[in-house]
């Protein structure tokens, strides 16, 4: 009915309406023509922007394809996705693994590293082995799974992937917190950075990082824990702790940046330097519209667009109190049977 690029133009136009196109992404006429060429010749699930709350505007792109739309879009081209085709055909003849595949673009730094694919992952068990495999280092299976044995309880992994255009190709996990682990850790800060050093992180929390750590995890969102391996089997010294916020709708969103927890999560990370005004924008790109659309065969179809506020991440490397924040800003484009 519409094709993946123009379903994308007419998101990002909403999502940057009332001056966060300028404030909060950046220069989206440039970045238009190179994501028109990744989105050519296969559909999207759904998009993360990734904004920085502070510095330069811009985003880096998540491209996100669940699994039936993976299996039902088959077969693909060998260059899909600058050369994830394969991999996008092995994950389509697999009869279960996960919940899909989400392909992220650097664009804020030029597309000097190749994109990066992560596996999500559901209560089946995925073919680790050959998820890695497809994306070109099979070994880092035996390291994804070390690592996952030595994960403390209430730690549940839910992704994966592979940064093979970095410095020692860091493995990432993320693991969803359970609302028991986040309760133990909101009680005492020590006991999160016990686990991290049972993990393998290079040093101690420190007094203040701890604070600020309690800090957000008081509020009342579900909390993701986001790790590097690197090869040798320790951590990076970079933490990214995400609130997971997309489980409200954008009214409620939109309700909660104007007086409620959201507008004190961005005052607290304006206070520690990590975040700017331009949060204040992040209400723009927040909306739902629908439209009902009738074929030439009679058939009717619901529909719709919308943007909200999937994550707030904030990045604690080693040394330092807090490093950065980033919002993720979740476009969705639906398109479901009507009947009166």
């Amino acid at each position: 009915m519409f094709r993946p690029e123009e379903i994308f133009d007419e998101l990002l136009k909403r999502a940057g309406k009332d001056g966060a196109d300028e404030v909060l992404l950046g220069n989206t006429e440039r970045d238009k023509a190179v994501i028109h060429k990744k989105l050519c010749g296969c559909g999207f699930s759904q998009l993360f922007l990734e904004v920085p709350l502070a510095g330069r505007a811009g985003f880096d792109l998540h491209i996100v394809q669940d699994a039936k739309n993976i299996r039902k879009q088959a077969p693909y081209d060998l260059a899909l996705y600058d050369g994830y085709g394969e991999l996008f055909s092995w994950y389509a003849g697999e009869p279960s693994c996960g919940d899909g595949l989400d392909v992220v673009y650097d664009l804020r730094e030029g597309l000097a590293a190749p994109p990066m694919a992560y596996l999500k992952m559901s209560d089946d068990t995925p073919d680790f082995t050959g998820f890695f495999r497809e994306i070109g280092d099979a070994e880092s299976a035996s390291r994804y799974t070390q690592k996952v044995k030595q994960l403390p309880d209430g730690w549940v992994p839910w992704y994966t992937g592979l940064h093979t255009g970095r410095p020692r190709k860091p493995l990432r996990i993320g693991c969803a917190l359970h609302s028991r682990a986040k309760s133990r850790y909101t009680k005492d800060m020590r006991f999160l950075g016990q686990d991290l050093r049972r993990l393998g992180f290079p040093a101690p929390l420190s007094a203040v990082t701890c604070g600020r750590l309690g800090e957000l995890f008081a509020f009342p969102y579900p909390v993701d824990v986001q790790l590097d391996v690197m090869e040798d089997g320790s951590l990076g010294s970079m933490l990214g702790i995400s609130l997971c916020t997309g489980n409200i709708g954008a009214r409620r969103m939109a309700s909660s940046l104007n007086d409620g927890s959201m507008r004190e999560v961005m005052e607290l990370l304006k206070r520690w330097d990590i975040a700017d005004n331009r949060w204040e924008k992040l209400a723009a790109s927040l909306f739902q519209v629908s439209a009902l659309l009738c074929s030439g065969d009679g058939d009717r179809r619901r529909f719709v667009l919308s943007g909200n506020i999937g994550f707030i991440k904030v990045r604690f490397q080693e040394g330092e109190p807090a490093h950065d924040a980033k919002a993720y800003i979740n476009l969705k484009a639906m398109s479901e049977s009507y009947e009166d």
